[in-house]
């Protein structure tokens, strides 16, 4: 079956994803007058910035000139090789001058009053907080209500990244049963990271790396991929609701669902110790030695108990926490039973990019979670956000450029509609069996990947996956259901594997990667570089670094 293009859109600037990475980026295409689109395979006002996880979101900035160093200290020393040096001076020197961005996309940023470091953060700053999503979301849609230079596409899913020459020349989607090529010569992808390839993420649906190989098809590369943040969130009494991991210097002992004991609390001497550092961060890191409370948790949750001394504790950092988490999600940590598990979320690596957000393919930039931008090992809290606003202003300030100093590239539509199907035809030869629907071949890909690609990793579990891969694909036929978003599936598997991949490769523990057949930390300090060519990757080890 040949696939036919029904729909021909232009614009100078395309913007790929519509959480606060895609809008900052919008706004900045918009404010300097150039036709967009926005598409995100959901609605508009998305992604995991908009998932609301906890009564309020932060951003770490700097606090002025005297906090360049130790602010890059606090991220190189969490980093643990694996960070981007130009990128965090980038950063350092551009967020606080860039938190505005958020109130032109409708939010309303305020300085939090204490000083408290961020999570993994050696040292205290300012740190500005966010919420009301929905009242953010209805500013900044009823703003680009009176935007003629913006157009909008939803419920639509990117599935090929159109290059000529290294030079990006537009994109192709499906919506529904359509497809649509828009064509442009700046892609801006904010498409986030991989989280909701999991049965257990703190990600809305659509956040599954397809965009990571979309860029990778196109040109471009990937690295730290395989350092993937693992939070714990709630199972019971609500399920996918962050918990507060200060919370846990209260906690008076861990027990599996049957209630029998498996670690004693803050009251034990053994343990005390263990349990107060556990309280300073909120994902799983094995560079502290806390790491072992999370390796004691059950694959079906752990049970936590408290001391009545928790609710009487002032902070700010926990009443606020602790007030939403009763008024809003109706929890109390004393009077509930409380099972948490980890959940996926930020993915720390992603597509390679330079200090202005250009990838290796010109005029595709790559912003927000789907791009490795300051990052290493580890994320210091606060960042997440923060590399959002700084990097799509970046971009958008790089493509208008580009755009005043480089010539159209011609296009011929049927050309890119002939390569497209011969693409759609080298990705079927695999196919088999028709015995999975897309629901169910969905659930299967997410179970799968929460068994093996977890926190505990190690090469018999990635090969499990690999073979469960194998299976998926041999009993659902890519060809046969292209209407009802075969292809999405598709970039979805190969985003599994490419983290699979990246796993197997690390063959040690480092921040937030952990083998437990490989339970050390290497002196030989390398990143994986991949690139991709005929649907297949290239790993690459760059030492030296």
């Amino acid at each position: 079956m040949k696939v036919k293009i029904k729909k021909v859109l232009e614009c100078e600037i395309l913007v790929i994803g519509a959480g606060i990475a895609g809008l900052v980026a919008t706004e900045r295409a918009l404010k300097n007058r150039k036709k967009v689109y926005l598409v995100t395979n959901k609605k508009l006002c998305g992604g995991a910035s908009y998932f609301p996880l906890k009564g309020t979101l932060g951003i770490q900035v700097t606090k002025d000139e005297s906090d360049y160093e130790k602010y890059y200290e606090d991220i190189e020393n969490m980093g643990k090789g694996m960070e981007n040096p130009e990128l965090i001076k980038t950063y350092i020197s551009n967020i606080k001058k860039n938190i505005p961005l958020l109130n032109k996309i409708g939010f309303e940023p305020w300085l939090r009053k204490d000083s408290r470091p961020a999570c993994f953060a050696k040292y205290s700053r300012d740190i500005y907080l966010i919420n009301n999503w929905k009242k953010a979301q209805a500013k900044w849609k009823q703003k680009i209500k009176r935007n003629n230079n913006l157009n909008i596409l939803e419920n639509s899913s990117l599935v090929k990244i159109v290059s000529i020459d290294n030079k990006v020349v537009g994109a192709i989607f499906q919506n529904k049963q359509n497809f649509i090529f828009i064509k442009s010569r700046v892609i801006i992808l904010a498409t986030g990271g991989i989280a909701s390839n999991y049965k257990d993420s703190l990600y809305p649906e659509g956040i599954n790396g397809i965009g990571h190989i979309a860029a990778l098809d196109a040109g471009a590369s990937v690295q730290n991929m395989e350092f993937i943040q693992f939070i714990p969130a709630f199972l019971k009494p609500k399920y996918n609701v962050l918990f507060g991991e200060h919370t846990l210097k209260y906690c008076s002992g861990m027990y599996n669902k049957n209630g029998e004991l498996i670690l004693t609390g803050i009251e034990s001497d053994s343990t005390k110790d263990l349990w107060i550092e556990r309280s300073g961060y909120a994902p799983f890191s094995f560079d502290f030695k806390s790491h072992l409370i999370d390796l004691k948790f059950p694959t079906d949750g752990a049970a936590l108990k408290f001391t009545q001394e928790l609710y009487k504790d002032q902070e700010e950092f926990y009443t606020v926490y602790l007030n939403w988490l009763k008024n809003e999600m109706g929890i109390d940590l004393l009077k509930d039973e409380i099972l948490i598990n980890h959940f996926a979320h930020s993915c720390n690596g992603g597509i390679k990019i330079n200090i202005d957000a250009r990838t290796e393919v010109e005029g595709l930039y790559a912003v927000g979670e789907v791009a490795s931008i300051i990052e290493g090992a580890n994320r210091l809290g606060g960042n997440s956000v923060g590399g959002s606003l700084v990097f799509a202003d970046k971009a958008v300030s790089h493509s208008v450029k580009y755009i005043k100093n480089s010539k159209k590239m011609k296009t011929n539509i049927t050309e890119i509609e002939n390569s497209f199907n011969d693409w759609i035809k080298s990705i079927c030869k695999d196919d088999k069996d028709d015995t999975l629907d897309r629901k169910s071949t969905i659930k299967k890909l997410k179970e799968s990947t929460s068994k093996n690609l977890g926190i505990v990793r190690s090469e018999a579990k990635v090969n499990t996956l690999l073979s469960d891969l194998k299976f998926i694909r041999e009993n659902y036929n890519i060809g046969k259901n292209i209407k009802n978003g075969s292809l999405e599936i598709y970039l979805m598997e190969e985003s599994i594997k490419l983290l699979a991949l990246s796993i197997l490769a690390r063959t040690e523990s480092r921040g937030a990667h952990y083998r437990e057949d490989f339970p050390t930390t290497s002196d030989n300090l390398f990143k994986l570089k991949i690139k991709r060519e005929n649907n297949e990757f290239i790993i690459k080890k760059i030492y030296n670094l």
